[in-house]
């Protein structure tokens, strides 16, 4: 019985030896390190270019992308990274997506073509738990912004030959156009990018209010993409946005020339966006290290490092102890 105490004794004494460690060094494994991308609030519309000179207020997020592997048809992930970047200027929440591809896919006139795209994903309700990945779920709805390179290259004109013509509906009425008279997002010109809700995978829909801007425009090397959209919700199952507000956000990225399309993309997973934050303030020198003892900042990893040594070897000391047999009797 003595030796089960001391051993319970000596862990406990560990533990508090390991926390002080982690505590001198700043660190806390219980807590995810969610990436953060700061929305800083501009001093100028950036509008719709990717190359307005606005983006260089906002800091510079890497993000990681993987294949999608959640539900069929899966793969894709020929984007392992895109740089995303975000402002905000006078209610209006603008997102800048940048990744390399040396190719424009643009062009879906034939079945073996698949066009480049991206986009964003919202949960409905920012304050509620972070929905499913794939399209969210029945309680949990997400909203969806899509970005296609051949809905930003448009339609190109239907070639005429000697050996044939194209006939032209002879009226703009809707009822000779029944795509646009069912609300088909291509058929009413709504622009590059389709404003999408879904409550689960298989519900994907187009909103009813198609009021999310966006422009792509690639540079020889790669695709810079801006979505725009006012912080005000434009109808349901559609997030609205405020100044100091966190809201989870995800994002997609789709290769035509890799035949990626559906769930065949590269995927991220749920980060943290913070609207209306601060600009970035320009860098400046490092300061010399400081070891905290009189400003109160976390310690050198060494000293996290010692501690942890030390309560591993009294953890060793203390189950060599509880391992000895008692002492006998001097009586027997």
């Amino acid at each position: 019985m003595m030796a089960g105490r001391t051993l319970r004794w000596g862990v406990l004494t560990v533990a508090m030896l390991v926390a002080v460690g982690l505590r001198l060094a700043d660190a806390n494994p219980a807590v995810a390190q969610a990436i953060v991308v700061a929305s800083v609030t501009a001093s100028q519309n950036p509008g719709l270019d990717p190359a307005s000179s606005v983006w260089d207020e906002a800091p510079a997020v890497d993000v990681p992308f993987t294949a999608q592997e959640v539900t069929f048809p899966l793969g894709g992930g020929n984007v392992p990274i895109a740089e995303i970047r975000s402002v905000n200027h006078e209610n209006v929440l603008y997102i800048r997506m940048a990744w390399s591809d040396t190719t424009v896919d643009s062009g879906t006139t034939a079945v073996e073509d698949f066009a480049d795209g991206a986009a964003i994903q919202f949960p409905s309700e920012p304050a509620s738990s972070v929905p499913a990945i794939c399209m969210g779920q029945a309680d949990a709805a997400v909203n969806i912004w899509q970005w296609r390179a051949d809905s930003e290259a448009g339609i190109d004109d239907l070639p005429t030959t000697d050996h044939g013509y194209v006939d032209l509906y002879p009226s703009t009425d809707d009822l000779f156009y029944p795509a646009k008279a069912a609300g088909n997002v291509y058929a009413v010109g709504s622009g590059p990018v389709q404003n999408l809700v879904a409550g689960g995978f298989g519900t994907l829909t187009p909103a009813d209010e198609q009021a999310v801007m966006g422009s792509g425009v690639h540079d020889g090397t790669e695709w810079s993409v801006v979505f725009a959209r006012p912080f005000q919700a434009p109808g349901s199952d559609q997030p609205a946005f405020a100044d100091g507000q966190e809201i989870d956000v995800a994002f997609a990225i789709w290769d035509g020339s890799a035949e990626e399309r559906d769930g065949l993309k590269s995927v991220s997973g749920f980060l943290k966006l913070e609207v209306g934050a601060v600009a970035a303030p320009p860098p400046v020198a490092a300061p010399p290290p400081d070891f905290g003892v009189s400003s109160g900042e976390p310690g050198p990893p060494w000293a996290a490092l010692l501690v942890i040594v030390g309560s591993l070897a009294v953890l060793a000391i203390v189950i060599e102890v509880a391992a000895r047999p008692p002492k006998q009797d001097q009586a027997e």
